[in-house]
């Protein structure tokens, strides 16, 4: 299973990066694929690159689903002659590509939950799960200057965890969403704190693993956000989920064009 590609748009061609679509997932706020279509595949774009987490496709209730919705989305970019670039998220750990080189690298998209070896440091799925995630992390910590195998790290985290539900134990739906967003106590503090630095260290991972990059796309964070560190972009695309909202980014030739809110 590859874990890095590199991708040469054709010079002149639109390319529009998005991510964080969840299909299948009970919170995903995203439309249909036809009507995503009519959203984001238009302008004259040529390519479209979903930067992970585009369907629940790991073994999770809502598995079947996301798989259909996934095939239908597929299946609206060959109708209208899109290419179609998906990266591996923490939800779809079954897509190939965990990163993708552009235009020479100038331009690098990752989802964004390698830059944690945790991959969800405030997720339940880690926060229940600790010791066989830090013991499979301890496992990789000799090989961890390899970009490959950092990468690797992060799909072999998501495998090792299965969603957990918000209603799994509680009827009342009020406490379940307490419980879901503020326990255990370092949950939300854990939350906000990637929300605060995720750029810086998306800047240092680039920095250390593809320096030559000029921008870098993420997803990953729910929270749309645009950084410039000295030469180097650092563009997030928020999410298509409940208290999220999603943003596009616009590219030709290397150079960004738009970074705007889809809806």
């Amino acid at each position: 299973m590859p874990t890095i590609e590199t991708v040469e748009p054709q010079p002149g061609m639109l390319v529009r990066f998005i991510s964080d679509l969840h299909y299948g997932h009970e919170r995903c706020e995203a439309p249909s694929p036809a009507e995503l279509a009519e959203l984001v595949l238009r302008d004259g774009v040529g390519m479209l690159v979903v930067v992970g987490d585009l369907a629940e496709t790991r073994n999770c209730p809502w598995q079947a689903e996301g798989k259909r919705l996934r095939e239908e989305l597929r299946a609206e970019c060959r109708s209208r002659g899109v290419q179609l670039v998906e990266i591996s998220g923490n939800h779809d750990p079954d897509v190939e590509p965990l990163l993708v080189r552009f235009w020479g690298g100038r331009v690098v998209a990752m989802h964004g939950h390698a830059l944690y070896r945790e991959v969800a440091p405030w997720s339940w799925e880690y926060l229940r799960n600790k010791e066989k995630c830090r013991a499979l992390i301890a496992d990789y910590r000799h090989r961890d200057h390899l970009l490959h195998d950092r990468l690797e790290l992060s799909r072999d985290m998501c495998q090792l965890t299965t969603p957990i539900l918000r209603r799994e134990g509680i009827r009342n739906k009020y406490l379940r969403g307490f419980m879901h967003c503020f326990w255990p106590p370092q949950r939300p503090f854990n939350i906000v704190w990637s929300w605060l630095t995720c750029a810086r260290r998306a800047e240092r991972f680039a920095r250390r693993y593809f320096p030559e990059a000029q921008t870098v796309v993420l997803g990953h964070f729910h929270r749309f956000g645009n950084w410039q560190f000295r030469r180097r972009h650092i563009l997030n695309t928020g999410a298509w989920f409940k208290h999220a909202t999603p943003y596009m980014v616009d590219m030709k030739d290397a150079q960004v064009l738009s970074y705007k809110r889809v809806k």
